[in-house]
């Protein structure tokens, strides 16, 4: 049977698990694994799936995708109804305004809310746009008091708030649109290479880790790192993209000019001997990659290029436009070139 990248990538995207909350992901991703294969799961949460290779003297491989999407959680219910919110991951308050979301009761379910924002009637004439602070987003649920959140809507402080945007599949251009493409496209290509090993076995054992908390603070990996021994690792992320009006004159992370490999970031330095094996293996397999050196952002490879005696690691993935936002953009062609390199990678007997 055909794997359903599209259908694998809309069921992972559309699911609700912010940090600290993924345990409805993990079962997800269970589900998705290939009959058989082994899994477990620690005590912060992190999925392991384990999947042996034919050659016991083989190099062990990790990688790792989280499973956590940025979000918010409800700080405070004030008088008339509103909620305040935390941060739960990095936002740019600029697209909230506006957009809708759910907010996780205490029985588990969904309550539709709106972040509001000032009508344009109301806004002083000539009063400059100014970036809003998060203590100044407030969501409305259309309860008209506290009392109310709480009796009826079975809503408290603590209770997470999660982005709602449809899943869309432009069939001309091949874009998917949707949320949560960070890091759930990541995911995707780690249970679309589990199926791939397991139809066709190599030498090297591969560890799939489904990592958590990695939007505050990179937690779960803190912990693989404690206990899981790999030779090698693969960080699988859903990169920023910076191919857009206003981005660098010359951008490195572009949809749908191939998969993301990261050379650089703030928080890791890719091991250079496992970038030129990737480039070499892109080259050999006709894949197409783009090579990034990035000011900005840090992945899981922070903590797990620092496992034990150090990990040769480096960050590779997806890249996707308007990241760490209720509207994200990415390529499958990307998508899979990405699995073609995880694959291809992983079954050239790396040392």
């Amino acid at each position: 049977m055909k794997y359903q990248s599209i259908e694998i990538i809309e069921k992972l995207t559309q699911i609700n698990g912010l940090s600290g909350n993924e345990e409805s992901v993990a079962s997800l991703v269970q589900s998705l694994l290939p009959s058989g294969v082994h899994t477990e799961i620690d005590g912060i949460g992190n999925l392991l799936c384990t999947i042996k290779g034919t050659d016991p003297n083989a190099s062990t491989i990790l990688l790792a995708s989280h499973m956590d999407e940025v979000g918010f959680m409800v700080n405070d219910i004030l008088s008339n109804g509103f909620l305040r919110l935390s941060m739960m991951g990095g936002w740019n308050t600029l697209t909230l305004p506006s957009s809708p979301v759910d907010v996780i009761n205490t029985k588990g379910e969904l309550v539709r809310g709106v972040i509001g924002q000032i009508s344009p009637h109301f806004l002083k004439k000539d009063a400059p746009i100014t970036v809003p602070h998060i203590d100044d987003i407030f969501v409305d649920i259309g309860a008209s008091s506290s009392d109310s959140v709480k009796r009826d809507y079975h809503i408290e402080i603590g209770s997470l708030v999660a982005p709602v945007s449809p899943f869309f599949h432009n069939t001309q251009s091949d874009l998917l649109f949707s949320k949560a493409f960070d890091d759930r496209i990541g995911v995707a290509s780690l249970i679309e290479l589990a199926h791939k090993v397991v139809a066709s076995p190599i030498s090297s054992t591969i560890i799939l880790a489904f990592s958590v908390q990695e939007e505050v603070g990179v937690r779960g990996a803190k912990v693989l790192s404690n206990y899981v021994k790999a030779d090698i690792a693969l960080i699988v992320e859903g990169a920023p993209a910076d191919d857009v009006p206003g981005g660098p004159e010359r951008p490195q992370t572009c949809v749908g000019k191939g998969a993301h490999v990261r050379i650089f970031d703030p928080t890791h330095i890719g091991n250079r001997e496992l970038l030129s094996l990737v480039t070499d293996v892109a080259s050999k397999n006709s894949i197409t990659i783009q090579k990034t050196v990035r000011k900005g952002g840090g992945t899981d490879a922070m903590e797990i290029a620092l496992s034990y005696k150090g990990v040769k690691t480096i960050v590779v993935g997806v890249p996707v436009r308007y990241a760490h936002s209720h509207n994200g953009i990415c390529s499958l062609k990307d998508y899979h070139e990405l699995v073609s390199l995880l694959y291809a990678v992983c079954g050239n007997r790396v040392k």
